[in-house]
């Protein structure tokens, strides 16, 4: 594991390079609330030197511990808090999401920064086909979302790019499970989309949060 302790060293550089703060977003690759933020607090030091210069974050995590930074965010008015889900499924999150917070704690963290006046939303996806795309796991996710004040309700679909196919076969085989979906082939993946869109929208349907779905396909 490689975690970097000097972060909020170099954050702090380069901060003092910057001639007008802007949006930051945190993150999109690697999340910065894993377990292990628990104890070294470097996503937190980090979102308090944002806030000091006039940044404004948007953070998107599927880790309740963001709850602990609560006071932080609801300091400043510009923060922007999002949970991303894929699952109601405790089977299905274990083997997606092994060191992810349960989803049900992810909607409380939710509800909890609603409380204090901040805005959320939420994440959905990647939808993994025949596993989370299902019209079950969609209507369970928006039947938990009913009564959030939710900004927007973002959905993307699996990426099929390079490397994902093969990491996702050795995942699912060591869970017992396999791949048996016919959109494997990257040229039909046009055609699911469209099924996942209009799935995904009567979903949203069903839990009167149609208006807050945006696709990111």
């Amino acid at each position: 594991m490689d975690i970097k302790v000097n972060a909020p060293w170099a954050l702090a550089r380069d901060i003092r390079k910057c001639k007008r703060p802007g949006a930051v977003f945190m993150s999109s690759v690697c999340d910065g609330w894993q377990p292990i933020e628990a104890k070294y607090k470097l996503s937190r030091a980090c979102l308090k030197l944002l806030l000091e210069a006039g940044f404004q974050p948007d953070i998107l995590t599927k880790s309740s511990l963001v709850l602990r930074d609560l006071d932080l965010i609801a300091a400043y008015k510009t923060p922007k808090l999002s949970l991303t889900l894929t699952t109601m499924d405790l089977g299905l999150k274990r083997l997606f999401e092994p060191y992810a917070s349960d989803s049900k704690e992810r909607i409380l963290a939710l509800r909890k920064a609603q409380e204090k006046g901040i805005e959320i939303g939420v994440f959905l996806g990647p939808l993994v086909p025949e596993y989370t795309d299902t019209p079950a796991n969609l209507a369970a996710i928006f039947g938990a979302l009913k009564g959030l004040n939710l900004a927007q309700i973002y959905v993307d679909r699996l990426n099929l790019r390079w490397g994902v196919l093969g990491t996702l076969k050795k995942g699912l085989a060591a869970g017992g499970k396999q791949i048996a979906w016919k959109c494997q082939n990257p040229a039909k993946y046009s055609s699911y989309s469209r099924q996942l869109k209009n799935r995904t929208l009567e979903a949203a349907a069903q839990a009167r949060l149609l208006n807050k779905v945006k696709f990111c396909f």
